[in-house]
């Protein structure tokens, strides 16, 4: 019997697409002329990496086979992202309040822009990782 690509697969790399997203908005907003001065988080930095390598893992195996570790890597993968969600928006969301109320110019929303883009697909990720949770790489032909 062989085996057929699923759309989990398709929908695992979407996850890992959305998270590497996050990440490149977040990196490129930590370069902005109003957020440098806060820096990156590691943390930050840390957990989307980690979910895009464990999305990869889990695509790996899941095409060889399925075993006991496969089926602990969706869990894995989501929390990442959820926390690494919760950090990006610990470390912005006082910028974020500062720039709409009190700092409201046409160069602070430019820079803002690429935060909301971050929050935005990390956010995706999360939601996209746990459907993903529920479905397999392949399924038998």
């Amino acid at each position: 019997m062989t085996q057929k690509k699923s759309s989990g697969l398709y929908i695992a790399a979407l996850t890992a697409v959305l998270a590497l997203a996050g990440l490149a908005a977040y990196l490129i907003n930590s370069g902005t002329n109003y957020y440098a001065k806060m820096g990156v988080s590691t943390a930050v930095v840390l957990c989307l990496v980690g979910a895009v390598v464990l999305v990869v893992l889990r695509i790996a195996i899941g095409l060889k086979s399925t075993p006991v570790v496969y089926d602990l890597l969706p869990i894995c993968i989501s929390v990442l992202l959820t926390v690494g969600l919760m950090l990006l928006l610990n470390v912005r969301i006082n910028n974020l309040a500062a720039v709409f109320t009190f700092e409201n110019s046409a160069a602070n929303m430019a820079d803002t822009t690429s935060c909301i883009v971050a929050i935005a697909c990390c956010a995706l990720a999360v939601i996209v990782s746990i459907i993903n949770a529920f479905q397999d790489m392949t399924k038998k032909a």
